[in-house]
C-alpha cells in the first residue's frame, strides 16, 4: 500500500467518527491557543513595561543619598564641566502626595510635589502640552510658579485652560506656567500624571524649611553607551566627597534606566516562560487525550486491522496509517488552536490597551508541537496496531 492510499484511509478513519475526532482534537485546541494567548501576553507585558519604564528617562540616572549628607550647586556643577559622559543634571526635592494638597476654587485633591530646574524636563524626555517652562529668573528668584501633570488640570480646572491661573498648594499660592502631556499610569499604579512641578528653589525655600543641600538628583549620559561611565562617575566622585574608605558601603543609591530596563526584561521574560510552561501543560493533556482515543481506535478496529493484514497490508502501513490518523488530530487542533489563540490574545490586549505584538516563531513553535504532539502520542498506539498478528486480529470479537 502507497503512502496516498494510507492517507486515504486514514481520513475516512476520522470522518466516520467526526464527532470523536473533534472532542479528541479539544484539549490540543486548547492547549496551543494558551500556549498563543500566553506568550502574546508575555510579550505585550515586555513591552509595555519597557515604554514605561522608560519614563525614568532613556539614558537616565538617579542618586539618591542614604545619609544626611547632601548634593549642592558646587557638585552639579564641577560635574557638568568635568565629565562630557554627563549631559544634564537635576536637583530632585520629593514631598509624596499625602503631604500636599493642592485647591483652586471649591476643588481639592492630593497631588505629589516635585522641585527640579529646566534639565529634568529633559531627562524625562517630558513635552509640555500648553505653557512653558521654567526661565532662569524663575529659579533665580524662587518664584511661585508650576508645570502640573494632566490629571491635576482636570480635577481642578475640568476643561478650562490652567496657563495663567493661580491656584493654592498646602496653603501657598502658585501660577501655572504650563501644562506636560500626559504620561501612562506606572505598574504600581503611581499616577505619574497628578504631580506639580516647581522651580527647586522654590522648594527649598517654601517646601522644605530652606534647605540648601539636596539628598537626589537625577541625571542623564550623553547617550546609551555611556550609561555605565556616568554611573562610575558619580560612584568615584561622591565617595571622593564624602571620604568614603575603601571595603565601605556607599551612603548613596544609584539607579539607571540602563538598570530598571534589564530588571523589567527579565521579569517579563521569567514570567512569559511561567506563562508558557503553563499553558504546555495543557498541551500534554491532549496528548494524553489523543493517545487515550488511539487505543481505543485500536481495539475497537482490530478485526479491521486483522483483515487488512490478510489481504497483503504490512506492519508499516498500519503503523503508518494510525500515526497519520494521530498527527491529522493534532494538526487540525493545532491550527484551529492558533486561530483561536489570536482571537483570544487581540481581545485581552485590545481591553488591557497592551501593545499587539505578531510572534511568527510562536506560530511556528505551536505547529511543530502540535504535530510533535501526534507523533509522540500516536506512536505507541500505532505501534501497538502494526504489532497484531493477523489471526489474532480476525479472531477478535
Amino acid at each position: 500500500m502507497n503512502i496516498n492510499n494510507t492517507m486515504k484511509t486514514a481520513f475516512k478513519a476520522l470522518n466516520r467518527n467526526k464527532l470523536r475526532s473533534a472532542l479528541t482534537s479539544i484539549g490540543i485546541i486548547i492547549g496551543v491557543s494558551s500556549v498563543i494567548v500566553m506568550i502574546g501576553i508575555g510579550n505585550s507585558a515586555r513591552v509595555t513595561v519597557r515604554d514605561r519604564v522608560v519614563t525614568f528617562g532613556t539614558n537616565g540616572i538617579s542618586f539618591k543619598m542614604k545619609s544626611p549628607r547632601g548634593v549642592t550647586n558646587s557638585d552639579i556643577d564641577n560635574l557638568l564641566k568635568s565629565f562630557y559622559q554627563i549631559k544634564y543634571i537635576s536637583p530632585y526635592l520629593y514631598q509624596p502626595s499625602r503631604n500636599i494638597i493642592a485647591k483652586y476654587s471649591n476643588k481639592n485633591m492630593h497631588v505629589i510635589l516635585e522641585g527640579v530646574n529646566n534639565e529634568f524636563f529633559k531627562i524625562k524626555d517630558s513635552k509640555l502640552q500648553a505653557g512653558r517652562l521654567f526661565t532662569d529668573e524663575d529659579i533665580f528668584s524662587t518664584a511661585k510658579v508650576a508645570v502640573i501633570g494632566t490629571s491635576v488640570r482636570n480635577e481642578l480646572f475640568g476643561s478650562d485652560d490652567p496657563v495663567g491661573k493661580t491656584f493654592i498648594v498646602n496653603n501657598i499660592p502658585l501660577k501655572v506656567v504650563g501644562m506636560l502631556e500626559e504620561y501612562e499610569e506606572a505598574f504600581s499604579g503611581r499616577d505619574f500624571n497628578a504631580v506639580i512641578l516647581i522651580p527647586y528653589t522654590t522648594a527649598m525655600a517654601r517646601f522644605f524649611d530652606g534647605i540648601t543641600k539636596y539628598g537626589e538628583i537625577y541625571a542623564s549620559a550623553l547617550n546609551e553607551n555611556l550609561i555605565d561611565e556616568a554611573k562610575d562617575i558619580l560612584k568615584k566622585y561622591f565617595r571622593r566627597k564624602y571620604a568614603i574608605p575603601d571595603g565601605k558601603d556607599d551612603e548613596f543609591l544609584i539607579n539607571t534606566s540602563k538598570d530598571k530596563l534589564k530588571m523589567a526584561d527579565d521579569i517579563s521574560r521569567a514570567l512569559a516562560i511561567l506563562l508558557a510552561g503553563i499553558a504546555s501543560i495543557s498541551l500534554f493533556v491532549g496528548g494524553v487525550g489523543i493517545m487515550n482515543i488511539m487505543l481505543v481506535s485500536v481495539t475497537e478496529r482490530t478485526r479491521e486491522i486483522g483483515i487488512r493484514m490478510a489481504i497483503g497490508a504490512k506492519k508499516r502501513d498500519i503503523l503508518y496509517q494510525f500515526l497519520i490518523e494521530s498527527v491529522t488530530l493534532s494538526s487540525a487542533g493545532g491550527i484551529i488552536g492558533i486561530t483561536l489563540g489570536l482571537i483570544i490574545y487581540y481581545l485581552i490586549i485590545y481591553f488591557v490597551k497592551w501593545p499587539f505584538i505578531f510572534s511568527f516563531m510562536s506560530i511556528i513553535i505551536s505547529v511543530f508541537f502540535s504535530a510533535a504532539v501526534g507523533i509522540f502520542f500516536g506512536y505507541y498506539p500505532s505501534k501497538k496496531a502494526s504489532d497484531l498478528k493477523p489471526i489474532e486480529a480476525l479472531r477478535y470479537e
